[in-house]
């Protein structure tokens, strides 16, 4: 049957796509209906025994500033992936970690209540994939009224319309407050509200 496909055109094109279709069907449609698992809450503090952390959906707050940071278009120049790159995990220059401490690489499940992806088309601006609990309410308020005034050179817009919203600014940080937490991977838990 196969070796037909040698000398048919059309036949190996419909051969091709129907291969196509099945692997697709195997790997992305077939995995969450087998194993249900995916959307049900977990809480696992060991490694070897798939992904960490806590499996918490947002709060109707944190779903608004979600909504926010979507219509915003933050995610065109924020990612929300810490990558395996060393460059990702370390605390030093523009990494993920804090205060000395590595930042974990992102897993799938940090994204399971994501209803469209956060991930990032590429990093103008810092990865804020473990941003949450490093800055106050304050230092949100000012950063999104005036970026430079918080980080020289920056070239982030300012968002004066969220910083002088109260409920709007309260909301996206309340999401931004959520990146990282569930791993709870700062040992001094020196988070902030």
């Amino acid at each position: 049957m196969l070796s037909k496909t040698d000398k048919n055109a059309t036949l190996f094109i419909v051969v091709a796509l129907g291969l196509f279709f099945i692997g697709g069907l195997l790997t992305t449609v077939l995995p969450p209906l087998l194993d249900k698992s995916w959307s049900k809450p977990f809480e696992n503090n060991d490694p070897s025994k798939g992904p960490t952390g806590k499996l918490v959906q947002y709060t109707p707050l944190q779903q608004k500033g979600y909504e926010i940071y979507i219509r915003e278009g933050c995610k065109y120049c924020h990612t929300q992936q810490t990558r395996t790159l060393l460059s990702d995990v370390t605390s030093k220059g523009a990494g993920s970690g804090w205060k000395g401490v590595d930042a974990p690489v992102s897993t799938p499940d940090e994204f399971v209540y994501d209803y469209r992806q956060t991930f990032g088309t590429k990093r103008t601006g810092p990865d804020l994939s473990r941003v949450g609990g490093k800055y106050n309410r304050q230092w949100h308020k000012a950063h999104f009224n005036n970026p430079r005034d918080l980080v020289p050179g920056s070239i982030m817009p300012p968002f004066p319309w969220i910083a002088n919203n109260p409920d709007e600014l309260d909301a996206l940080v309340a999401y931004l407050q959520t990146r990282g937490r569930a791993k709870n991977w700062r040992p001094d838990n020196d988070y902030e509200q």
